[in-house]
């Protein structure tokens, strides 16, 4: 009797299998790279960096640039009002914005149809910057903790993406609750919500990115150091740094000490890897749910 023959685990991949997996691996290596080679030059010397040439590994190791990140005074408190204004600003703008999507997502709403009409016209066209200072100071936000977080508590764009996710919500849920006596505010509280985990998780991911990372509402709007954020201050610190490259390069005076191991560029990795560290914390905890709302808004009409 013949002896069936037992495939090994690389007998089973055909050529279409290699092409793909080969593929596959490009894309990673190319997606990752860039990635890899910041935290790279971020921890080499800034001057040696400037002459290329270094890819996979520091040619001259230096913690200068976390140094000079870590010693400005200033970062602490710039950390905690990043922090604040994240965690406000994104918790009230899902508030806010899932509250609109819900309501509008009801045919039964009267002036419906206008409400999407302006969410559609605020997609696409903006006030502009002088008329948007104008609301905010007459708003009296002016130099407020509160201009961070008030003019972001509704996006256009989420709501769309809510009202999607709330049409595919079976609608005789809803009416069963009604007939049990729930009002809307405790449908909307517990059932809609906690059956909307995936699209929050989403939409909170994208909006807490937003916010951690701007900085030109604080450049326009806020002129008093104890309310600035953690990105803005990483941009006044690369600035600074190129008045005392191009200062050095102009008076033909070498900076001198730990300075001289510092670039514009290697300090701008180095914040960047700062400022990063908080959202890839974040990210695990968000992956289940953030994985399954990211593509509502592409399979729900």
């Amino acid at each position: 009797m013949k002896e069936k023959h037992i495939r090994k685990p690389w007998e089973k991949f055909g050529f279409t299998d290699v092409v793909i997996y080969v593929l596959l691996a490009t894309i990673t290596f190319v997606t990752l790279f860039p990635f890899w080679n910041s935290i790279i030059l971020s921890f080499n010397d800034g001057k040696d960096a400037q002459v290329g040439g270094i890819y996979f590994w520091p040619r001259k190791f230096t913690l200068a640039n976390y140094e000079q990140v870590f010693e400005n005074t200033e970062i602490w408190m710039v950390f905690f009002i990043s922090t604040m204004r994240t965690i406000i600003g994104t918790t009230s703008s899902l508030f806010v914005t899932s509250l609109f999507a819900y309501a509008a997502s009801k045919p039964y709403l009267k002036f419906r149809k206008f409400y999407m009409i302006l969410l559609l016209i605020s997609m696409y066209f903006s006030g502009g910057m002088i008329p948007t200072f104008l609301v905010i100071k007459d708003l009296n936000l002016l130099n407020s903790f509160w201009v961070y977080v008030i003019p972001w508590m509704f996006n256009a764009f989420y709501a769309q993406i809510f009202i999607s996710f709330f049409r595919g919500i079976p609608g005789s849920l809803i009416e069963s609750a009604k007939m049990d006596g729930a009002t809307e505010w405790t449908i909307y509280f517990k059932m809609i919500l906690p059956l909307s985990k995936p699209v929050l998780a989403a939409v909170a991911l994208f909006t807490a990115v937003n916010h951690w990372n701007a900085w030109n509402d604080n450049l326009l709007y806020v002129k008093k150091d104890h309310l600035n954020t953690l990105s803005f201050l990483f941009v006044k610190m690369i600035k600074a740094q190129e008045y005392l490259e191009n200062a050095a390069a102009s008076t033909g005076i070498a900076e001198l000490g730990r300075l001289s191991q510092v670039s514009s560029t290697s300090l701008q990795l180095a914040t960047m890897m700062v400022a990063i560290i908080p959202i890839i914390c974040i990210y695990p905890f968000v992956q289940k749910h953030f994985t399954s709302g990211i593509m509502i808004g592409s399979i729900k009409g």
